[in-house]
């Protein structure tokens, strides 16, 4: 049995990119080259290979017996191949005798003829370019067929660029296969320099084991690879720097890119979004980092990468199986963004084996260079609760998908905003983080409801609405707070109906927190009466809603207040709102989202008891805008008063309140349920006056109750028989 060597390499870390890369290289180069049995992991952000080489034998064998991947792009301008270039690498390279570089030989031959026959050919300037891939495809030697496949991928209709790769081996200015050749040379010391063989060792041990401080070669870039050796200005001490490379670390880089080989051609035959079809590849999303902007919606970033982190020795069969799948799923679909990948993590939708992604994203950052920039390390916990909390947010899949596609028309902000919330989620699965992506889509629809694409929706060129949000939403938001059950509450008003033969429709509360039309599918009404929540002041927003629902209902004739509702609040919840223990605010921010939640049927909370401190004020107003009774023709209904009778709404009281007149909104409510035939138990409200109360008091009358409540309600509200009259409550 042959021994085997557990090397470690610090020099190979998830960051920078090109380190990344530089481990996948060396392992891929190992295992085809030397030792098919070789297998590597990640663990503490180094990079471990297992193999028939120690670290003077890997050194050896990179120095002495590496053959390297003929890697050419005669379609390229700068690549070596045309009359102004750089050719002095290629040019070394051909000088060379060694069978190590004998394939690369031919390719760079071919490539030659390739352009005479071009010549010959007079292939039209314009379809040149792919002609000259198409070439290379079909006449280049299959083992120099990994870095065509790396570099591009022909289909139907067109040529596609792995991001990975720039734009086809080059980025910008920046040619990467004569880049790579002349870091070949100087790797290998093809040119003979005066000690360049100690100079070469050196730099390949500070690649491999960042051990050493080895020459590093001036003017030189590693690209957008690694960001902090491009140089420029601010790039080190002082104004400007030259750029800095190892060739070493170049040349690793490069024969791990291939690594990503080939999985495209298999994708893109069933993907619409190109990026979406490279191995663990996106495109951009603004959020999840704190150097965000917005422009990175649009050109100014390219895509984003997601290398995979294992802990499992793998060998490279398996990785290249893992690469190949490059398994990132919503569902049936592969991700398309950032924030889908994030999903895909937290939903327990990629590969098995992965542990953690560091995360890059292909951005503008050096004038109009690319580089490639780190946005966080994302750890796969496989957390079965996270995991069904996401699933909500396939409700927001094609409204998301049409948010992106307008994100350029001024819609960018509130795609940030939503996806931050999306990836804060995704990272902790907290019910209160699926509370934030509530509260983002309420603030995007609210905004939405004001742009000039909602009113081109109606023409099919801007966005509509959300349909609805499924009840899972409710469930699994829920953080068992106050301020949620009260939204949860408001939220769930809905829509109703009068008992006369022709029906009259009061819709949801939806429509008077958007303006909307829910009663067959989902579509934005300009001309809504019923619309009248704001951007002000959260107890005014809860008031008007009260007041536009009572004066629709009135204006039918109805007798009671159009607050049918599928979930209920409690009466200590009601306690603990007037006594400014919950933020009017959070409930606001929670029920406009939430209200966008098609609930189907009310759901009944059990008994429930008033507590020892709810106000006679709001126990005798909340009487008098009872909704419709379900169960019985009559509104109010209590076995324990012997009660059953009509309580006609009384709206009147709360314009009152909202100038802060407590004492007179009571009376008039009194006056009613005196009306209705029962004696209130209190003549003293129990609240001040005072117009910061009177407006909460108000606010709260609005959160519905169910029966069980009523009952409760009545015994601080009515006197039963017989029963004495209190002075105070």
């Amino acid at each position: 049995m042959n021994k085997s060597y557990e090397v470690e390499l610090r020099g190979c870390t998830p960051d920078p990119l090109m380190a990344y890369l530089k481990a996948l290289g060396l392992f891929r180069l190992v295992s085809e080259q030397k030792d098919p049995s070789a297998r590597t992991w990640w663990q503490n952000d180094s990079f471990f290979l297992r193999s028939a080489l120690d670290r003077e034998g890997l050194v050896e064998f990179l120095l002495n017996g590496y053959r390297p991947t003929p890697i050419v792009s005669p379609w390229n301008g700068g690549s070596g191949f045309y009359p102004k270039d750089n050719a002095k690498a290629m040019e070394k390279i051909g000088e060379q005798d060694s069978p190590r570089l004998q394939l690369w030989n031919e390719v760079i031959a071919e490539g030659r003829q390739i352009l005479i026959r071009s010549q010959m050919l007079q292939v039209a300037k314009k379809d040149l370019k792919r002609w000259i891939l198409a070439q290379c495809r079909a006449r280049f030697p299959d083992d120099a067929l990994g870095w065509l496949d790396a570099a591009y991928v022909l289909t139907s209709g067109g040529v596609k660029y792995p991001p990975l790769l720039g734009t086809g081996g080059n980025d910008g200015r920046l040619e990467f296969s004569n880049n790579f050749m002349q870091n070949i040379v100087l790797a290998l010391n093809l040119d003979q320099q005066r000690n360049g063989e100690a100079v070469t060792r050196s730099q390949l041990s500070a690649a491999l084991f960042n051990e050493e401080s080895p020459q590093l070669v001036r003017k030189r870039s590693a690209g957008f690879y690694s960001p902090s050796s491009v140089g420029g200005a601010n790039a080190s001490v002082g104004f400007n720097d030259e750029a800095l490379t190892n060739p070493w670390e170049y040349v690793l880089m490069f024969e791990g890119a291939l690594l990503f080989a080939g999985a495209a051609a298999r994708r893109l035959s069933a993907q619409a979004s190109s990026n979406a079809a490279y191995p663990f590849t996106a495109d951009s999303s603004a959020a999840g980092y704190g150097t965000s902007v917005d422009s990175e919606y649009g050109d100014s970033a390219r895509a984003e990468f997601w290398a995979p982190l294992w802990d499992a020795p793998v060998n490279l069969h398996e990785l290249e199986h893992l690469v190949a799948e490059g398994r990132a799923q919503l569902g049936r679909h592969q991700v398309s963004s950032g924030a889908d990948f994030a999903r895909a993590v937290a939903g327990l939708g990629t590969e098995r084996g992965i542990t953690q992604f560091q995360r890059y994203g292909l951005l503008e950052r050096n004038g109009k260079a690319y580089l490639a920039a780190p946005l966080g390390r994302f750890h796969v916990r496989r957390d079965k609760d996270t995991a069904l909390r996401a699933n909500v947010l396939f409700d927001l899949n094609n409204w998301i998908a049409t948010l992106r596609r307008h994100a350029s028309a001024g819609l960018a902000v509130v795609l940030s905003r939503l996806e931050n919330a999306i990836f804060e989620f995704c990272q902790h699965g907290r019910p209160e983080d699926l509370q934030n992506v509530l509260i983002a889509v309420g603030h995007a629809e609210h905004l939405l409801s004001k742009s000039h694409l909602s009113r081109d929706s109606d023409r099919g060129a801007g966005i509509r609405p959300l349909d609805s949000l499924s009840q899972s939403w409710v469930r699994h938001a829920n953080d068992r707070s106050a301020a949620f059950r009260l939204a949860r509450a408001v939220a769930s008003i809905l829509d109703e109906s009068g008992r006369e033969e022709k029906k009259v429709r009061i819709g949801t509360v939806r429509e008077n927190m958007f303006p909307v039309d829910t009663e067959n599918r989902t579509a934005w009404k300009r001309d809504s009466n019923a619309f009248v929540w704001t951007a002000g002041d959260p107890l005014d927003n809860m008031l008007a809603v009260l007041q536009r629902r009572c004066l629709e209902g009135r204006m039918q004739n109805w007798g009671y207040a159009p607050l049918s509702s599928a979930y209920s609040a409690s009466l200590t919840d009601i306690v603990a709102f007037l006594n400014g223990d919950v933020e009017p605010q959070r409930v606001a921010d929670l029920a406009l989202p939430l209200s966008i939640v098609r609930y189907r049927y009310p759901i009944n909370r059990g008994i429930d008891h008033a507590p020892s401190d709810l106000p006679a004020a709001y126990a005798v107003m909340k009487m008098t805008l009872l909704p419709k009774n379900t169960l019985f023709p009559k509104n109010f209904v209590c076995r324990e008063f012997n009660a059953e009778t009509d309580i006609w709404m009384e709206p009147r009281m709360l314009s009152m309140l909202r100038a802060g007149r407590v004492d007179d909104a009571y009376r008039v409510a009194c006056r009613r349920l005196k009306a209705s035939g029962l004696q209130p138990l209190s003549d003293e409200p129990g609240i001040a006056n005072g117009s910061e109360l009177g407006r909460r008091l108000a606010a709260a009358l609005l959160f519905p109750l169910d029966e069980n409540a009523h009952c409760a309600l009545a015994q601080r509200a009515i006197r039963k028989p017989h029963q004495p009259e209190t002075q105070n409550s």
